[in-house]
């Protein structure tokens, strides 16, 4: 399932869209003339508060904002009802997809004009009653950010407020946030770890160890070639869709601020799963060669990350084929073992190695975490190569 939470500022052109569709009497419930009250005309725009020109009411903080909360009552009343007819549509036609575009744009665009506190109990009550009738199409999109904003208490206790504020239009930074809003289905979702830099599509674990996870490094099926450039691994490359690397400047912002864990699942070819955690993750930039910082490991797949001292991926720069920052000085290990990884001299785990269907020969390139299974089978003389890999994180669970 492919799910995209949609960005605030977007909702401008959207709400343009719906109103040539309200022109063309969607918002009806019986005879023509029967319109929802209030012109569809407020729905061509994002739409603005407006208050009175006197100079008294606009130098007074609490006249202006009980006009607004006014403004936005009466058009939470209009929605409302419009709600109500549209009921009476979609049981009598079979269908409303074009009128629920305009309640969701319409929905969003209070949302836009009040803190996201203020009456959160009825936009609760809306999203419900949009959620009866709701096709799978893409008006689910704007439906899911409604619904993770009208339905999220943490602590029990008030609605969540956004990371950044709606008008920023910015996408959430990363997996774990948009968990926090209510969304708790697995899904390919869009985030925006840097404000800085575009929106990207990540995979979302929903479900695993308390949900929240970003994806950064997923391998099932060998259709990906992991042995990449400096410039393809910082990047990213791959598809959410697809086996994939997220990118080292994505990971880099992904942790730049406060606590992560990093959470590896590994599966051999007989189906059996084991799990390598680290309660301490980060990746720094790229002035700093893409460091890693794993720590704090617990799990049942043993930690290959921290092996001994000449096989410690802890602390260690990334390295390429065309970059060799490892610790091997007879050459580089990269180039050796055909994928980038956080080497050292060489290494105890590589899990961007070439993908194998189990057990193969030759040097050792393939999926590798040396403490489940040995570097080598000195009974057969062969290596062994994981069926799949999961890399992700999350932010530190308190």
């Amino acid at each position: 399932m492919c799910v995209r939470v949609v960005p605030l500022f977007l909702l401008g052109a959207y709400m343009m869209c719906v109103c040539v569709l309200c022109q063309r009497e969607i918002l009806v419930a019986g005879p023509p003339n029967s319109k929802c009250e209030g012109s569809c005309s407020a729905t061509a725009s994002p739409l603005k508060i407006h208050h009175p020109k006197d100079s008294k009411l606009r130098k007074t903080p609490e006249n202006h904002k009980n006009t607004q909360v006014s403004d936005t009552s009466e058009r939470l009343i209009q929605l409302q009802r419009c709600m109500l007819q549209h009921e009476s549509v979609a049981v009598s036609q079979g269908d409303g997809s074009d009128s629920l575009v305009a309640f969701l744009a319409l929905m969003a665009a209070v949302l836009t004009e009040c803190d996201l506190h203020c009456h959160s109990q009825r936009l609760k009550e809306m999203a419900t009653r949009l959620e009866s009738v709701v096709g799978k199409n893409g008006e689910k999109d704007l439906l899911l950010l409604l619904k993770s904003i009208t339905h999220s208490k943490p602590n029990g206790l008030k609605p969540r407020t956004p990371t950044v504020p709606p008008s920023a239009g910015l996408y959430p930074q990363d997996c774990h946030e948009i968990y926090q809003m209510g969304i708790k289905e697995n899904g390919i979702y869009t985030i925006q770890p840097d404000p800085k830099r575009p929106a990207l599509e990540a995979v979302c674990d929903m479900v695993s160890a308390g949900g929240g996870w970003t994806v950064f490094q997923r391998r099932f099926d060998g259709q990906i070639d992991f042995n990449r450039t400096w410039q393809e691994y910082r990047d990213g490359f791959g598809s959410p869709q697809t086996e994939h690397w997220l990118g080292n400047v994505v990971l880099s912002a992904l942790t730049a601020s406060g606590h992560h864990t990093l959470r590896i699942t590994l599966q051999d070819w007989h189906e059996q799963t084991r799990h390598a955690n680290y309660n301490t993750f980060k990746v720094a930039g790229e002035n700093q060669r893409f460091r890693l910082t794993a720590r704090d490991y617990h799990g049942d797949a043993g930690n290959a990350f921290s092996y001994s001292k000449q096989y410690n991926h802890d602390g260690r720069a990334f390295s390429t084929y065309d970059r060799d920052h490892d610790r091997y000085a007879a050459g580089n290990c990269a180039r050796y073992y055909g994928a980038g990884w956080w080497f050292d001299s060489c290494l105890a785990a590589n899990l961007n190695g070439r993908y194998y269907h189990g057990r193969y020969s030759g040097i050792t390139d393939g999926i590798y975490w040396g403490t489940w299974y040995i570097l080598t089978d000195y009974r057969t003389g062969e290596r062994y190569s994981f069926k799949s890999i999961e890399m992700k994180m999350r932010p530190r669970q308190s």
